[in-house]
């Protein structure tokens, strides 16, 4: 998916640059013009992308992308771009990259998956409706290498996350105050989840001991980009 992706901004990014316009263009308050454009970029003869870019001279720009993964004449992904903060060596324009993206995992016409993005195509923290209720319950956070180190869940759908996950700990906030008063540890995923849902096997846990409440405990495989004392 990434690799479309990045195919897309490519090929939008190349339209642009020959600075041309089509005739469906949307005019903001601010007096910048909108324009769409469509692409059938699998070759199968149907527009699956539309790319939304600032019809501004000296500033043609994507903002935003929505692309039909599936051909079901449903956007599945939608995106949101803007400009990194350096410019590539020897170019005077800035790289467009992705800043937040939604995005229909199961292509059953709901959106389910909602990520924010750093530059160098690093994913910071993503947010998951598991269950297709409207409700993002579920947080993962990710390291520098875009894998997911800590997952935190909102069992009460009260807004805060009361369990709080990474590889073999599991701290979990029973009287829904904000802090997490419970542990365990396990060597399996599936365990640390049946621990905190069911409540089994947890221990008391102060507030010193908690990894959540203080990010220099964590283990420096286990941290987070965010919420680990980097920023």
């Amino acid at each position: 998916m990434i690799k479309r992706i990045i195919h897309v901004l490519t090929i939008l990014f190349l339209i642009l640059g020959c600075k041309k316009t089509d005739n469906n263009t949307k005019i903001y308050k601010a007096g910048v013009g909108m324009n769409i454009r469509a692409e059938d970029t699998n070759g199968d003869g149907k527009k699956d992308t539309w790319g939304y870019y600032l019809n501004d001279p000296g500033n043609y720009r994507i903002v935003y992308l929505e692309i039909d993964k599936n051909s079901d004449g449903t956007s599945d992904d939608l995106i949101w771009t803007g400009l990194h903060p350096a410019s590539p060596k020897g170019r005077a324009e800035k790289e467009i990259v992705k800043v937040h993206e939604e995005e229909d995992t199961d292509n059953d016409g709901v959106i389910d998956t909602l990520y924010w993005m750093l530059p160098n195509k690093i994913i910071s923290l993503s947010q998951v409706d598991t269950n297709k209720d409207g409700y993002f319950e579920t947080t993962n956070y990710f390291n520098f290498e875009n894998q997911i180190v800590r997952v935190e869940k909102d069992t009460n759908f009260d807004g805060k996350a009361d369990q709080y996950f990474w590889s073999m700990r599991v701290e979990v906030d029973t009287n829904y105050d904000g802090k997490p008063d419970m542990f365990a540890t396990a060597d399996t995923k599936k365990e640390l989840e049946e621990f905190a849902n069911n409540k089994e096997k947890l221990k008391p846990l102060d507030k010193d001991s908690s990894w959540f409440l203080n990010p220099s405990k964590v283990p420096q495989h286990e941290k987070a980009i965010i919420g680990s004392g980097y920023f």
